[in-house]
């Protein structure tokens, strides 16, 4: 008798947990699958046995982890279904080529918690308002605080000092899409097969019901961290690999403010192939220089996403842009961080203007502590004269009303 309650009971949460899993809108299957593909059959030689079984380990573990997180963002909708009622108003979105100053001026002004939100990498690797609710309480987020993402090895202290990432910071919504969703371009740093770029760089060819489903998740995504936040609040947001998705994003958000930093090929290439290497090799063991295809690879993709840039600021109205440029942004911090203020029709807080007046002392004073190439990237010449044209606007920006250094 008591065998059989055990049995009806384990068979009843077991059906939950896979009702939950068809339920939830993540991952994206054909994506997942099609990785799993390349780790059995991909002949590239330069991953071996170890870095496969590292690779469908990972697999495995979201797999498993996937029944509870999907229970758990279905509950959402019982437990606390005023997460929908929301608003998200003049979202800020910084769209820019990575290596660009984008971390830095998301966390700058998510660092005003009084008038914006961001979004921490917890929160979108496990987007749900039940789990943050008992990460929460049971201190797994203060501990989490102090988790480097890129883990403990030399190389992973080398991608701290270019991007300073613990697992409670303020991160970059491309994380929803790469570790929920199995389907953006930073998901061939763990898999890095130059076969599979086709199916992870392919947002645009996916059908019209699969884009707005994970967009409409993104949506719901911010609007439970919102609910968290307590309301009220203007979300700040940062993606270097949203290109194929920002026309979607501008109908979605109407009255969004987009903002794109620029910063010559010369230095923002260089510094992100350097980080690029050092991420892949963290996430995966593999030492991607050796794959003949992998540079390459890495330049088409920012040469792709450097002209959809180009396009796609070009195609905005001025009330619905701003565009820095790196060395104007990183030498006037706040008076840079005051115009996105003005153009939302807000003001500066004394404790967010002393905050950010520090900010430029040590700014000044910083060394970046690392070295990278010095290449040139002749590909990149019609970005390069929009960043130069970027750069004289930044400057009048700055001069119409405020002190250029």
């Amino acid at each position: 008798m008591l065998l059989s309650i055990i049995s009806l009971v384990f068979t009843a949460v077991l059906l939950v947990l896979i009702g939950a899993v068809f339920l939830t809108p993540f991952p994206h299957w054909l994506t997942y699958f099609k990785i799993w593909h390349h780790i059995l059959f991909d002949p590239e030689p330069s991953i071996g046995f170890k870095d496969r079984w590292k690779q469908a380990f990972y697999l495995l573990n979201y797999a498993i982890k996937l029944p509870f997180i999907a229970l758990c963002w279905c509950l959402d909708d019982l437990l606390f279904p005023e997460y929908r009622q929301q608003v998200i108003r003049t979202p800020v979105f910084v769209v820019a080529q990575p290596r660009s100053a984008t971390t830095f001026l998301h966390r700058t002004l998510a660092s005003d918690e009084k008038t914006f939100f961001g979004i921490r990498l917890l929160e979108w690797r496990y987007p749900s308002i039940v789990l943050q609710k008992l990460f929460q309480k049971t201190g797994f987020l203060e501990r989490m605080s102090q988790v480097n993402y890129w883990g403990n090895s030399d190389q992973a202290k080398f991608a701290e000092k270019m991007h300073y990432s613990y697992l409670n910071d303020y991160e970059d919504d491309g994380f929803l899409f790469e570790e929920c969703f199995f389907h953006q371009f930073y998901v061939i740093n763990r898999f890095p097969y130059p076969k599979l770029l086709d199916s992870l760089n392919n947002f645009s060819k996916l059908s019209q019901k699969t884009q707005e489903r994970m967009l409409r998740t993104q949506y719901q995504v911010i609007q439970k961290v919102l609910y968290l936040r307590g309301g009220n609040l203007i979300y700040i947001s940062k993606d270097n690999e949203c290109y194929q998705r920002l026309e979607m994003m501008r109908s979605l958000y109407p009255d969004a403010l987009f903002i794109t930093i620029t910063r010559p090929s010369e230095r923002f290439m260089n510094s992100y192939i350097t980080l690029i290497n050092q991420s892949a090799y963290c996430k995966s063991g593999v030492n991607v220089s050796q794959i003949s295809d992998w540079e390459s690879m890495q330049r088409s993709v920012r040469v792709e996403a450097a002209n959809q840039t180009i396009q796609f600021f070009n195609s905005l109205s001025e009330k619905q842009k701003l565009c820095f440029s790196f060395d104007r942004l990183t030498q006037n911090i706040k008076d840079s961080v005051e115009l996105v203020y003005h153009y939302l029709g807000i003001s500066l807080t004394p404790e967010q203007s002393e905050y950010l007046e520090n900010l430029d002392t040590q700014q000044n004073l910083r060394d970046a502590g690392y070295k990278t190439g010095n290449e040139q990237f002749q590909e990149f010449e019609l970005f390069d004269r929009f960043a130069a044209d970027v750069d004289k606007k930044h400057a009048a920006l700055l001069q119409s009303g405020h002190l250029i250094k």
